[in-house]
């Protein structure tokens, strides 16, 4: 492991990944007010509503969390329902449908525990990677940085929602 000096630099990237995380929830959230039952249910996202979408986001936070706790026990990392032998897209698009098709029976208070019972794991879980990975593994680009930054997914869909709340005259 590196010195004390490394380590703090590390915690202190994993804690600004973790401000980044929380600020792009709190944006998600806050998107997501004064919307009724209908409106998330109404279809606009492809074949989704924001029903799915939300279904969608806890579940990859959550299998981030998962993969970054392997990572921590020496594991490969892997998140469950994505099977990884096959092409990324064809995988991504299986474990989205699979995703969206069990949110379908959910109430939108599940969904919105889901998704904050994932971030919560996530968060935790992050927490713990100074003091456990090398440093050098935290870096942009690599794993665990990608698996510990769920800022970038939650703002991708974030614009999306936005841009469709205006486009339907939603107050925003």
């Amino acid at each position: 492991m590196a010195d004390a000096q490394t380590s703090e630099a590390l915690r202190a990237q994993v804690e600004a990944v973790l401000e980044a995380n929380r600020a792009a929830r709190a944006e998600l959230l806050t998107v997501l007010d004064a919307l009724t039952d209908e409106q998330h249910r109404e279809v606009w996202f492809g074949t989704w509503s924001l029903h799915e979408l939300i279904a969608h986001i806890a579940a990859w936070q959550d299998g981030f969390a998962l993969a970054v706790e392997q990572m921590l026990r020496g594991e490969r990392p892997a998140i469950p329902g994505f099977d990884s032998a096959v092409d990324d897209s064809e995988a991504t698009d299986r474990f989205n449908a699979t995703v969206a098709e069990g949110a379908s029976a959910k109430s939108w208070e599940t969904l919105l525990s889901e998704l904050r019972s994932a971030r919560e794991r996530h968060e935790a879980v992050v927490r713990r990677i100074p003091g456990v990975l090398d440093p050098d593994r935290f870096v942009e680009g690599r794993t665990a940085r990608r698996l510990a930054d769920s800022a970038n997914h939650d703002r991708e869909h974030i614009d999306a929602i936005l841009e469709w709340r205006r486009s339907k005259g939603y107050r925003s």
